[in-house]
């Protein structure tokens, strides 16, 4: 584990959406930098630079997309195994401490710098993952992106073991997809990330967190694999479309995940592609101010709460000092919508 790049404040996706409590970011910890750079190289065309610290970065098609880091020595020392970490940014580090600790879990390490602060927790059942309060970018991207990292699952033999625990410690809302599959909602998102009941013939005989980069051909990315001395763990059907379980040249294990499945696109990701794109919904509405302000029109406003409204009921999402969605915090969701309907009534019918 290992401090992402950043300093103490919020961490927020490519739109300016609050992350707390979502998945922001996974690195990749090795016995040997180089070696790791050379298979993620080859495998996915990643570049890599290095910050003061010694932290590589990843990158491909000049977005960040994991990280890269020498196992510290104590770590080294007690024979950990390489491992692909998940971060959880978090804000108050804290709180989620004493709360894991509260529902059994192990707290591995907590330290904080000019960075942030980390806490590497292991859940009940045993699966490990870091938290992260502080500012840093999100490197999770599309789908449509060749080796990108899109997706986080932990993998168990029993969901009794960690439901109750990640809804407590997260304020996740978990709810069945299917028998042995169920889906992570945040109080900001839907869908961003999964829990995967699998027996050991599958998962092995450990808890994870799973990690998945996106690739446009499974077979093809499983022949590099090999080419560079990973290995293939065999590719069956996902709910997110074909994958496949993969070890590197060093033994960690990583998923990769083939993009073309109609189910991918409903994952809840940062979208990066709108970085450039000019908002017009926000133009709009700034002007409208202006107008409403110098020329005391009053009723203008009914047209400018509907222009809000409009778009947030067909999203699910409203925002109100915060982001409130209509899956997961319905009565609220619909106060607030109600409330902007009802101001918008009044002021178009008694102006």
């Amino acid at each position: 584990m290992h401090f992402p790049s950043g300093k103490a404040g919020v961490t927020l996706d490519s739109e300016g959406q609050n992350m707390t409590n979502d998945f922001v970011t996974v690195d990749r910890s090795t016995f040997d930098t180089g070696k790791a750079k050379d298979f993620y190289g080859a495998l996915f065309d990643w570049q890599f630079d290095q910050d003061a610290d010694g932290y590589i970065q990843a990158h491909t098609n000049n977005h960040p997309v994991a990280g890269v880091y020498l196992m510290p020595e104590f770590f080294q020392k007690i024979r950990m195994p390489s491992f692909w970490m998940t971060y959880i940014s978090v804000a108050d580090i804290d709180l989620v401490v004493s709360r894991a600790e509260s529902m059994g879990a192990k707290i591995e390490l907590q330290e904080t710098n000019r960075k942030g602060s980390i806490a590497l927790i292991r859940d009940p059942s045993g699966a490990g993952f870091t938290c992260f309060q502080g500012e840093s970018d999100s490197t999770r991207g599309k789908f449509s992106q060749q080796g990108a990292w899109v997706w986080s699952e932990l993998m168990v033999s029993d969901i009794s073991l960690v439901k109750d625990f990640y809804e407590r410690v997260f304020d996740w809302k978990i709810e069945s997809e299917s028998e042995d599959r169920f889906t992570i909602n945040s109080q900001s998102r839907d869908n961003i990330g999964a829990i995967q009941v699998a027996p050991d013939e599958i998962k092995g005989s450990k808890q994870y967190w799973a990690v998945y980069f996106a690739v446009n051909d499974i077979d093809a990315t499983l022949t590099k694999v090999e080419g560079a001395g990973g290995q293939s763990e065999g590719t069956y059907e996902h709910a997110l479309g074909r994958q496949a379980f993969a070890l590197d040249s060093q033994g960690a294990a990583f998923t990769l995940l083939q993009k073309g499945s109609s189910s991918l696109e409903q994952v809840s990701t940062p979208n990066h592609d709108n970085d450039s794109q000019t908002k017009w919904r926000s133009i709009i509405g700034l002007i409208s101010i202006y107008f409403i302000v110098f020329f005391e029109q009053d009723w203008a406003w009914g047209l400018l709460f509907l222009f809000w409204v409009v778009p947030d009921l067909k999203s699910g999402t409203t925002h109100f000092i915060e982001s409130i969605s209509r899956k997961t915090n319905p009565i609220l969701y619909w106060s607030i919508i109600t409330t902007w309907l009802v101001l918008s009534l009044v002021l178009l019918t008694t102006n």
